[in-house]
């Protein structure tokens, strides 16, 4: 009788799925309102009334769906709760919003997959694409993506956005910059990201052009058909709000009465107001983006990196707390014994890669909009991790580094994220901030 094996290539794939559903389950059983809050088709009483300050049962995805059944211009975008109205003609919000949640979590169950594929074309490295994937899939922003929030239809998009930049795509130029418009449109009328693309297109056009000392035509094409592209998506809900509101700004003066307005708060450097990852959200896409100048500058200078290596486990610690490691790591850099590191020719191939920079700049954009725009870090955790852009972009440094040390370092994220993940569960229950 023929042995029947478990095929290995979906290993990665269980693996993946596993985590998220592994860490839902616990913080369903710490907390078994968690369970039925996600399962029900309608709202669940509470006992304790009034509602506590930040505390709300649907947050944005009531907002998402009071703007569908009403049909107004408001600071949220409208592809979202269209999409739902059109599948599924809800009547009411709790309709509305149990209907965001199945849609957001078949795209999950879809664009996960679909992550770990596109990582691993990018870093041709099946297990650095696994762990990296699982970062992205078990942090505490990912629960954002199964709730009934547009990080799911976005993330979706910004995967099939990776997809059509990855230097190994080879599909038709013509096709793929038709493709890249539609993406765009599509991105633009989901998130308010129009700002955030526009300016990542053309950091990493020019960031390549200072680096290589040219630029191809490929590059410019998909600069400036991506940013025209994204103008006329948000165009398109611009006159929309001109004409049921006479602003075609409407969406951004809205975010004003958020509070949001420009300025300068040097104390959210330290301490964010707002849960600790948002401080992460600001701290390391700005870190990658300085090491990755450092390491390709000194990989075409053929300098050797001269670094500081941590050796003990509280460096890792320090991770979590992204204002300390910087001060303790300078500190240590000048102190303490450093080594040469020689980085991996892959290294030479990020100069003129337009999709890591621009997953890069992506995200610090939105970093500094945030930054110089809130009182505090609120939601800037969601718009970086909650998303493929930041993970990919890392995978591409770690690429530089060869050895096995970045896995260490990964491994304990992954597991701090994890159990961040099953506290966000639990908070989603109690119908707390998630971020």
């Amino acid at each position: 009788m023929k042995k029947v094996s478990f095929p290995k290539y979906l290993t990665p794939y269980i693996t993946i799925y596993s985590a998220f559903i592994f860490c839902a389950i616990v913080g369903m059983l710490i907390f078994p309102d968690t369970f039925y809050k996600f399962f029900s088709p309608t709202q669940l009483p509470r006992i304790t009334p009034p509602q506590l300050p930040h505390k709300s049962y649907y947050w944005d995805i009531g907002l998402y769906a009071n703007m569908a059944l009403q049909n107004t211009c408001t600071a949220f975008y409208p592809l979202w709760g269209f999409i739902i109205t059109h599948l599924f003609h809800p009547q009411n919000l709790e309709q509305y919003a149990n209907y965001f949640k199945i849609t957001a979590t078949a795209i999950f169950c879809i664009s996960t997959p679909l992550v770990f594929w596109v990582f691993k074309k990018a870093l041709k490295n099946q297990l650095l694409a696994l762990t990296i994937t699982l970062a992205y899939t078990v942090n505490p922003m990912a629960i954002f993506r199964v709730i009934g929030y547009t990080e799911s239809l976005f993330s979706l998009l910004g995967t099939f956005l990776i997809w059509l930049l990855l230097p190994e795509n080879k599909l038709n130029e013509k096709i793929k910059l038709i493709l890249l418009s539609v993406i765009s449109i599509l991105m633009a009328l989901t998130r308010p990201v129009l700002v955030q693309i526009i300016f990542a297109c053309f950091f990493s056009l020019i960031t390549i052009f200072l680096l290589t000392k040219q630029t191809s035509k490929s590059n410019l094409f998909r600069t400036i058909t991506i940013s025209i592209s994204a103008i006329f998506g948000y165009s398109i809900y611009g006159f929309s709000c001109l004409q049921s509101r006479g602003d075609f700004f409407a969406p951004f003066h809205d975010q004003k009465q958020w509070g949001k307005t420009l300025g300068l708060n040097l104390d959210l450097l330290f301490l964010p107001k707002s849960p600790l990852f948002d401080l992460l959200g600001l701290y390391l896409p700005i870190l990658i983006l300085i090491i990755s100048f450092i390491v390709i500058y000194c990989k075409s200078k053929n300098h050797k990196l001269l670094v500081f290596i941590p050796k003990i486990f509280i460096w890792d610690i320090l991770i979590l707390y992204p204002p300390l490691l910087v001060l303790a790591y300078m500190l240590n850099y000048w102190r303490g014994t450093k080594k040469k590191i020689i980085t991996s020719k892959f290294t030479n191939s990020l100069q003129n890669n337009y999709l890591f920079w621009f997953c890069v700049y992506f995200s610090v954009i939105n970093a500094l909009i945030v930054f110089f725009t809130q009182n505090r870090l609120a939601s800037l955790g969601r718009y970086i991790f909650a998303v493929p852009f930041f993970f990919l972009a890392l995978g591409y440094l770690y690429c530089c580094f060869p050895g096995k040390r970045k896995y260490k370092n990964l491994s304990f994220v992954i597991l701090v994220s994890a159990i961040a993940l099953v506290q966000q569960w639990i908070n989603y229950g109690k119908d707390q901030w998630l971020g």
